[in-house]
């Protein structure tokens, strides 16, 4: 579904955002140590040597193990036909053979990433970007709606509010514009002002916004007298981000909170230990961590924060609230009583990782050990069970591949694409006779009949121009109907009622 962070894509990483107090600690020192490690490393694979626990070695013509490896890396190196075809064989190939090392079936949360896989993933967790802090999405082909503005943005010094649609650039009308042209309309320079024009109660207004950097990994806002904290990720910035929002909310008087951590699969636990002692006792365990030998430490709530009190908590979590999102769900859950979990069952994370980070920008992450909720239960491979269970429509959960360019599915076909198309369209009142990877012929008329409905070729065909026009139009209609559709808000909001 289309919406935009005005110069950052709301995009969903599936990666794994984890760190520990101890891994924050080790990073600093593997930093110091990573070009030893790196050539160590190389040394393992080209020169024959194995190092035990980074200090034992012994020659690898001692160990026909490693011997063998040694030898078909020197074969598929220099002497592989198809190796011309791969400019850097080199890289590939010990790429390829760390991930083979890291495969198995007890975890898959022991990785390694290249340097612009780590860099994607360092920069998720930066939880802040430059632009004028707002978020908006398309309700048609000239209206885009502000559905968020960032506490502490240009936007909100400037004056915008939620609910303003945009309809001026710097003068220049976003008519006919796509999210990212407008986007790029509104990029530009650290410390410099663009005009915006806005229209708000049937009046346009001219605001003067100035660009900085921007914090976004927590939106906050008071809804009928409710608190309602949007946390995105576990970010550096996160937890001094929920500290404002709260302290704004008890200026305000709000007595009951609603902590959406859906699609948040985790960060930095610091944040979430931040996060957690704004709102549990002091001494209070926010969790433990079990080593490999069995030993097990706990973690207390941060003694030195302002303590916030509520008499109502709903906690929104789905199948991806994962990790460190986890770790503050359980907490809230042992320590108060007025606070239920909404939605479906989490993701079941709870696993602690130690990260590597290579000369060469690469990492490496491996399992050290497993976290457990306040009260000592396993919440890996389990996830966190709602109080009250709520399903959104499959159509807002449900994600689509990117399709081949050019290609095309016709009805009485089987692809991963018709799944999605199926239920894109159940949900837009189409009425197709199944959901599943199996596209009918009822399915593909009933395409066509949406095809022509938005002035597409009308063949009944599944294909890329077809495919981003749905998800187009089940974005517009889970915006203007959301007080409707999101049932797992509406579960939480009567929860505070009562």
């Amino acid at each position: 579904m289309e919406e935009h962070n005005d110069e950052k894509k709301v995009v969903r990483y599936h990666l794994e955002r984890h760190k520990w107090p101890d891994e924050i600690q080790a990073e600093k020192e593997q930093k110091r140590k990573a070009i030893i490690i790196l050539f160590t490393c190389i040394a393992c694979f080209l020169s024959g040597f194995l190092v035990h626990g980074f200090t034992n070695r012994s020659s690898v013509s001692e160990n026909s193990q490693f011997a063998k490896l040694e030898q078909i890396y020197t074969i598929m190196e220099n002497q592989w036909y198809f190796g011309k075809e791969d400019k850097d064989i080199a890289n590939t190939l010990m790429t390829n053979a760390i991930n083979g090392m890291l495969e198995n079936q007890w975890d898959p949360h022991t990785t390694y990433m290249s340097p612009k896989e780590y860099e994607s993933f360092a920069s998720s967790l930066q939880g802040n970007f430059v632009g004028i802090g707002i978020q908006y999405y398309a309700l048609d082909e000239e209206s885009f709606m502000v559905e968020r503005v960032f506490k502490g943005s240009g936007a909100e010094k400037g004056g915008m509010m939620r609910g303003d649609m945009i309809t001026k650039v710097d003068g220049t009308s976003v008519k006919g514009k796509n999210i990212d042209e407008i986007a790029a309309m509104i990029k530009g320079e650290l410390n410099s002002n663009v005009k915006i024009t806005v229209m708000r109660e049937n009046k346009e207004i001219d605001l003067t916004i100035q660009r900085s950097v921007v914090n976004d990994s927590v939106y906050g806002y008071v809804e009928n007298g409710n608190g309602i904290l949007e946390i995105n990720t576990f970010a550096e910035t996160s937890g001094d981000e929920v500290g404002k929002y709260l302290a704004d909310f008890k200026q305000k008087g709000v007595d009951k909170l609603i902590i959406d951590l859906r699609d948040n699969g985790g960060g930095y636990v610091t944040a979430a230990m931040q996060i957690a002692s704004y709102l549990v006792p002091k001494n209070a365990v926010v969790y433990q961590e079990q080593s490999k030998d069995g030993e097990i430490q706990a973690h207390e709530a941060y003694d030195d924060y302002e303590r916030y009190a509520f008499s109502k908590i709903a906690i929104l979590i789905n199948e991806d609230t994962a990790s460190a999102s986890e770790v503050l769900t359980s907490c809230l859950k042992a320590h108060l009583k007025q606070a239920v979990t909404v939605g479906v069952t989490s993701y079941g994370k709870g696993t602690v990782q130690m990260p590597i980070t290579f000369e060469d920008g690469s990492s490496f992450k491996y399992t050290i050990a497993e976290w457990l909720t306040p009260k000592g239960e396993h919440i890996n491979g389990v996830g966190i069970t709602p109080d009250y269970k709520a399903e959104l429509d499959p159509a807002i959960t449900t994600g689509v591949l990117n399709i081949p360019e050019n290609s095309v599915y016709q009805a009485d076909s089987v692809s991963p694409f018709a799944k999605p198309v199926q239920i894109y369209l159940k949900f837009l009142g189409y009425e197709v006779d199944r959901t599943d990877e199996y596209f009918s012929r009822r399915s593909s008329q009933e395409l066509m009949r949406y095809q022509s409905d938005h002035q597409l070729k009308a063949n009944g065909e599944i294909n890329e121009e077809t495919i981003k026009s749905l998800l187009s139009s089940c974005a517009k209609k889970w915006h203007q109907n959301r007080d409707d559709l999101d049932v797992q808000m509406n579960q939480a909001l009567t929860f505070l009622k009562k």
